[in-house]
């Protein structure tokens, strides 16, 4: 009983929990090394938004212990990468992986914005985590591509971007920001980063489309029951 309690309560409140996991690794390192004076490591970031998001990717399978071993495995996987961190091979693997995962988690939010009966605040925090994710698979691409195609994000050529310059590019792409601090210098890199802008403000017409239709249908069903 109780823990049938505790599964609908993860159901319910699974996209709030998720943007606590997005935001934890988001703002999680820059608070940490301010007040503590060390570093958050990657995958302990990784890892809390992967738990995070267990609660979303359950929604999508009748089995949850297929969930819990996937998630075990790419976690482990993670920490293998993170001990071995100079192999590019790894690496490759490890952003493949967490992009095919997060492609999941992503189609999986979108899903649920489709299937909503109303609109509600867990629907329309769902609907930003959805956006949000555009910008961490968009990131986890360009890490690929600076392992692959090095130099593909800089200012200049004298100047190495790292996996932070990546998540800040992403999403400054991603919002069509463009500062200028840091640019495409490949061709493939910049057309990764048109596809990415151009994903986002489509994301943002479609989602807004489906969110102002579906509260506009509740509406006039409230309007004419009443």
């Amino acid at each position: 009983m109780q823990n049938h309690i505790v599964k609908n309560w993860l159901r319910d409140n699974r996209h709030p929990i998720f943007l606590v996991g997005l935001l934890t690794f988001f703002i999680l390192p820059e608070v940490v090394e301010k007040i503590f004076f060390v570093s958050v490591p990657f995958p302990i970031l990784i890892t809390i938004l992967i738990i995070s998001s267990i609660a979303i990717i359950q929604t999508t399978t009748e089995r949850s212990y297929v969930v819990y071993v996937m998630v075990f495995v790419l976690v482990v996987f993670i920490f293998i990468w993170n001990s071995n961190n100079e192999s590019n091979d790894l690496a490759r693997v490890a952003y493949i992986s967490l992009s095919a995962y997060f492609s999941v988690i992503s189609f999986s939010l979108f899903k649920d914005l489709l299937n909503s009966k109303k609109i509600t605040p867990s629907v329309i925090i769902g609907a930003f985590a959805g956006y949000f994710m555009i910008g961490v698979m968009a990131f986890l691409v360009f890490a690929l591509m600076d392992i692959t195609y090095p130099d593909t994000t800089n200012v200049d050529l004298s100047h190495r971007s790292g996996i932070e310059d990546m998540f800040y590019f992403s999403f400054v792409t991603l919002t069509t920001i463009g500062y200028g601090d840091f640019v495409p210098t490949s061709v493939l890199g910049q057309k990764i980063a048109v596809l990415e802008a151009l994903t986002g403000q489509f994301y943002l017409t479609i989602v807004m489309a489906i969110l102002v239709g579906k509260y506009l249908s509740h509406r006039s069903a409230q309007d004419a029951s009443s």
